[in-house]
């Protein structure tokens, strides 16, 4: 039997969020969002109205959208995600800002950038077509893009996700399957750029504590995989091995390093005492998202 938009919705109105309920709808049938709002007359034949059932059912168990759809904007690009990857966050996005506006004030002969925990691939396939979209204002022409994760499924997802063959994806712990070239890497001078080469490590891993996993939402505990969200010590205990890895490699190259990660708010205070542990001399630097909590630190090393 068949049903409309409008009576679909009126059907689980008071079950569904009807921000949720387009989306599922708009997924189904093929077309954006607008469509659904604008045409509830719009009759769905009756295998469109089973699988609106079955994903509202789904959502209802507080399975994320995401999931159910198989995707997530960030960035302005569309990502693949299934359990096997963190869902990108909105949030996320200023780590690639900040990684951007580093490479625009800061011109170098050589960049690197490594995405620590690639998950989906979100951060560096948006930051290689950003650098694809913006070669000219950000005048760098030697680049070189990876991203690890020791999650072998995520990879596949990152690499699904990615048409960019300039960036290579590499499974391992953190730092570990790029030690040995990290220690070899060149610079090399560059026709209008200035300084020595630059390496930008880019990671938004695991970092919630305890305590705050165990109080996450549902959908966030029940369905994202929990070696992408919590970490021991204060949930800090991910980004301490990636400090450590980070001074073994710093001891032996004299390259500009700039690390960027993402952070719970409360967190601030801690990683920063942390930090100035392996580092009394770098330049520590924390900045709000959009609901004015931490969410970002950089570190800068030279």
């Amino acid at each position: 039997m068949s049903i409309s938009i409008k009576e679909i919705k009126l059907k689980y109105r008071d079950k569904l969020d009807p921000l949720d309920m387009d989306i599922l709808i708009a997924h189904t049938i093929g077309k954006p969002r607008e469509f659904v709002l604008a045409h509830p007359e719009y009759v769905l034949k009756p295998s469109y109205k089973l699988l609106v059932t079955s994903y509202v059912r789904r959502r209802i168990n507080n399975e994320p959208i995401a999931y159910i759809i198989g995707k997530k904007e960030f960035y302005g690009l569309d990502f693949e995600v299934n359990e096997h990857t963190l869902i990108p966050r909105p949030e996320t996005e200023m780590l690639v800002d900040i990684a951007l506006e580093e490479m625009l004030h800061t011109p170098c002969s050589m960049l690197h950038v490594i995405d620590i925990g690639t998950g989906s691939g979100n951060i560096i396939i948006s930051i290689a077509k950003q650098l694809k979209l913006q070669n000219y204002e950000l005048g760098i022409r030697n680049y070189e893009l990876y991203g690890t994760d020791i999650s072998k499924e995520a990879l596949k997802i990152a690499k699904k996700n990615s048409v960019a063959k300039k960036i290579k994806f590499l499974h391992g712990n953190l730092l570990s399957p790029l030690s040995k070239k990290l220690m070899k890497l060149k610079v090399y001078p560059v026709a209008n750029a200035s300084g020595l080469g630059k390496l930008i490590i880019l990671a938004n891993l695991p970092y919630l504590s305890k305590e705050i996993y165990q109080n996450s939402p549902k959908d966030v505990k029940n369905y994202e995989p929990k070696s992408a969200l919590y970490s021991d010590n204060l949930g800090l205990s991910h980004y301490e091995d990636l400090l450590k890895q980070i001074k073994a490699l710093k001891a032996k190259e004299a390259r500009k390093l700039i690390a960027i990660l993402e952070i719970s708010p409360e967190q601030k205070q801690l990683l920063n005492k942390i930090i100035n542990q392996y580092f009394p001399k770098a330049k520590i630097k924390f900045y709000k998202d959009l609901a004015g909590k931490w969410r970002v630190c950089k570190i800068s090393l030279c």
